[in-house]
């Protein structure tokens, strides 16, 4: 048991990123870990308080329906969803690819043990997200009724994540051993984080356009149904209204039951299940055929793609802007215009033209889409090969570019038809709603890619601090919110005023181009 407390524990500490020793010597390591933890702990806040006021104003109408249990049903449900999800794509490098696999398999240790401290380190943080969605319903839902069984409500908090994680973990062995016979292992990735935004996305537009009733009313079919297919959710509300023996030694029994079981078929099929998972397919049909010339640029653009592609993180973030905008059009065609006055209310657009609402959106869409804000960094220890190679360092810069320019110039051609199409724009407005978001697009591109070259960070452990949380992100993404909204809120918008931003997006945009040709090349040649 020791042994398996001690793995737990540093496993924990691992993902919190916090096994190196609080000395002098990491006074500037504890000092971004302290804001690190700050920015966590208000963005938890936030979490909880629009889960208490989203409970706060859908409680009156459980009430209304004579369910007001199914609150904390629907709670539950979102809780279980959520935790199904966030593993599924994870738990291969959980539980067969972590970093200290030789010398943990190389320690006196039982492999279950280690297999079972890797399932409850994944607990920990999966119970403490489900207190950040669960505690504040509790709260919300007390303050209007009292909970029968108020005391179980805690202790069956501590069982909610186990059936999902367990669920989460053989989807997530069964998708890692399909995509383990494609060449390109990040494919299982892409699917499956796409079709999850777009459904988020799509459930997100569709409850902005119905009251509290409705709402109500979608949250118990919701619950109803899962029940169907999750026994424990249907247990869940009745144990709190109704305490009943059996019930709750079923909740709190097969859990424990399946989790055994799990581990144990795990461990018997470890080494030969972890092999075929991490198996590297290499073609045995080489053939010599005539080699291919490219240009520098070319070589250069398909060295960037290749690289784009590989990573399932880079492109799920970057990517999330257009796929965001093609739900808005899935939306538009089953709901027309309405969804989007509804966005125009929330950004305080008042009585604006719903013509002039789509332009903002695209435009916004685009301004905030940047692949280059870290490209450079994630080039990381091979930096040095970029910068020895004899190339123009424009190239470079224009081959990173052009990677972002193909994600957001497909989405502008897109969605610039189908809303000129949908709007019926006359001649002019066509032409703007595509010029418009392009000059963004190239706003995005170009400063991202200073900003990128102007703060990189290549004292990272993981790729994602780049690609989301580096500062360089940060500021690209302010300054398109800002560029996009500022003009709108301070001009009276018309054809005329579209003209006039679009120019002197522009000219901005030639500006960052001379400033990234004379004070780029020189700092890239520093970096």
């Amino acid at each position: 048991m020791s042994k398996f407390l001690l793995i737990t524990k540093i496993n924990i500490l691992r993902s919190l990123n916090d096994t190196r020793i609080n000395n002098s010597k990491y006074k500037s390591e504890r000092r971004k870990k302290t804001i690190k933890t700050i920015g966590v702990a208000l963005i938890v806040l936030y979490i909880m308080f629009y889960v208490y006021y989203l409970a706060s104003s859908l409680i009156p109408a459980f009430i209304t329906l004579g369910k007001p249990l199914y609150l904390i049903g629907f709670l539950f449900t979102i809780c279980s969803i959520y935790i199904l999800f966030s593993n599924m794509l994870k738990i291969k490098n959980v539980l067969f690819n972590f970093k200290d696999y030789d010398l943990l398999m190389s320690l006196p240790i039982k492999r279950n043990t280690i297999i079972a401290s890797k399932l409850v380190s994944l607990y920990v943080f999966d119970l403490l997200c489900t207190f950040i969605i669960m505690i504040p319903g509790y709260i919300a839902y007390i303050r209007y009724l009292d909970l029968p069984n108020d005391w179980l409500f805690f202790i069956l908090l501590l069982t909610i994540p186990i059936i999902p994680i367990l669920v989460s973990t053989i989807i997530g062995i069964i998708l890692s051993w399909i995509t383990s016979f494609f060449k390109n292992k990040n494919i299982g990735s892409y699917v499956v984080n796409i079709l999850l935004v777009s459904v988020v996305l799509f459930i997100s537009f569709r409850t902005s356009m119905v009251n509290e009733v409705e709402m109500a009313n979608l949250s118990v079919n919701m619950v109803d149904s899962f029940s169907h297919y999750y026994l424990f959710t249907s247990l869940f509300v009745d144990l709190l209204g109704n305490l009943n023996l059996l019930n709750l030694c079923i909740y709190f029994v097969l859990p424990i039951i399946f989790g055994g079981i799990f581990v144990l078929f795990i461990n018997k099929g470890y080494i030969h299940l972890r092999t075929r998972l991490l198996k590297i397919n290499i073609k045995n049909d080489y053939e010599v055929k005539r080699y291919r010339h490219h240009s520098t640029l070319k070589s250069l653009y398909i060295k960037e793609i290749k690289k784009y592609f590989s990573n399932s993180l880079y492109v799920i973030n970057t990517s999330f802007g257009p796929l965001l905008l093609i739900v808005l059009i899935v939306s538009i065609l089953l709901s027309g215009d309405y969804m989007v006055e509804r966005i125009g209310g929330l950004m305080n657009f008042g009585e604006m033209d719903i013509k002039i609402i789509y332009f903002i959106m695209i435009s916004l869409i685009c301004a905030m889409s940047s692949t280059t804000n870290s490209s450079v960094s994630l080039e990381g220890k091979s930096l040095w090969i970029m910068k020895m190679i004899p190339v123009n360092i424009d190239k470079i810069f224009l081959s990173k570019i052009l990677v972002n320019l193909t994600i957001l110039v497909p989405t502008i051609l897109v969605c610039g038809t189908f809303f000129g199409i949908y709007l019926h724009l006359s001649f002019s407005e066509f032409i703007l709603i595509y010029l418009m978001p392009f000059s963004y697009a190239l706003f995005a591109s170009f400063g991202g890619l200073l900003c990128n070259i102007m703060f990189p960070k290549f004292d990272f452990e993981n790729e994602i601090k780049v690609i989301k949380q580096s500062l360089a992100v940060f500021i690209t993404i302010l300054l398109g919110i800002i560029m996009v909204i500022v003009p709108f809120k301070f001009l009276d918008m018309n054809i005329s005023s579209i003209m006039l931003i679009t120019s002197v997006m522009f000219l901005i945009d030639i500006i960052i181009l001379i400033i990234l040709h004379f004070y780029g090349n020189n700092k890239f040649v520093r970096l």
